[in-house]
């Protein structure tokens, strides 16, 4: 198994278990997170401490943490060279009392036995009408 690979799976594993002390130290100091969408939390955030507070106010402070479930449902998808991709599953609620079971895919690029990159996909209508309580409307 690649180091990559291990990597990833040291994430998911503490991303499963809320463990938030490990997955901090797997973020490389210079990380650029990108969210992809519109969304209140969409946008490209560098750095290690422009990360975990995009995390922390911008998800977490909008989740029952007691009702999620982190990464609950998570696959490596592939691994090539110093990227990997995976996709995972998060359940609860919403602060606004909705249900927020999203689906990620996310690509890692990894540099220094970290995350340097990381790109997520995601439903942005979900995070926009449970996250953020905006009301969807078909035109």
């Amino acid at each position: 198994m690649s180091s990559n690979k291990k990597i990833i799976l040291e994430f998911y594993t503490a991303l499963e278990n809320s463990d938030f002390e490990t997955l901090n130290t797997l973020w490389h100091d210079d990380v650029t997170l990108t969210l992809i969408g519109s969304t209140p939390v969409s946008g490209s955030f560098k750095g290690k401490n422009s990360a975990i507070k995009l995390i922390e106010n911008g998800v977490l402070s909008n989740l029952k943490f007691e009702t999620v479930s982190f990464a609950n449902n998570w696959n490596i998808v592939a691994v090539e060279n110093n990227t990997v991709v995976g996709t995972m599953n998060l359940k609860g609620k919403s602060i606004h009392d909705k249900d927020y079971n999203q689906i990620y895919c996310q690509i890692f690029t990894l540099k220094d036995d970290k995350v340097y990159k990381l790109y997520e996909f995601f439903d942005t209508s979900l995070v926009e009408t449970s996250l953020f309580n905006k009301e969807y409307k078909v035109t």
